[in-house]
């Protein structure tokens, strides 16, 4: 099975294959074997890689949509697992254009520390407009677009579920 996966900014092919619990996962050449084991929390597993151990939580943010979050040694990561298909689908969604207001969301279940901007706000691409605690992290919550703030439905302090939409932008 062959698998893209996006973090940080870093797109990797992956290639995998399955023997029981075992997978064999070919990196850009570089052959690893991975044990897999579910600690029966569906959201934690056991990984030993190539005889190196690592315990992962990971759960879903839009699975249908290719989207996860995972700790690893602490730190969170916002990750995309992509089949072929699921990345021929978002790069078409991302190549179209966009229009109509673009909205920040939560992208976990989490508190609000601090609303970093205000109804008419100017704000860039990248712009921090949110920060967010989930799971004893800190995650600033930035716009994928530039534009102005039309409104702002949170406030510091407030719980929030995943996917609530947090500050709405107009496109510039």
């Amino acid at each position: 099975m062959k698998l893209i996966v996006r973090l940080d900014g870093t797109e990797k092919v992956l290639h995998l294959s399955r023997d029981g619990s075992a997978y064999r996962v070919d990196v850009d050449g570089r052959v690893l074997n991975v044990d897999a084991r579910n600690f029966g929390d569906r959201d934690a597993f056991s990984l030993l890689i190539d005889n190196k151990s690592y315990l992962v939580e990971a759960a879903p943010v839009q699975p249908e949509r290719g989207e996860y979050f995972a700790r690893v040694l602490g730190r969170h990561y916002d990750v995309e697992v992509l089949d072929e298909l699921m990345v021929a689908v978002r790069d078409a969604e991302r190549s179209r254009e966009h229009t109509g207001p673009h909205l920040v969301r939560a992208p976990m279940p989490g508190l609000v520390v601090q609303v970093r901007v205000r109804p008419g706000a100017r704000v860039s691409v990248g712009e921090a407009v949110v920060v967010m605690e989930a799971m004893k992290m800190r995650n600033e919550l930035t716009s994928d677009v530039a534009g102005v703030v039309t409104s702002v439905t949170v406030s510091e302090g407030d719980k929030v579920d995943s996917q609530t939409a947090l500050v709405t932008i107009e496109r510039a």
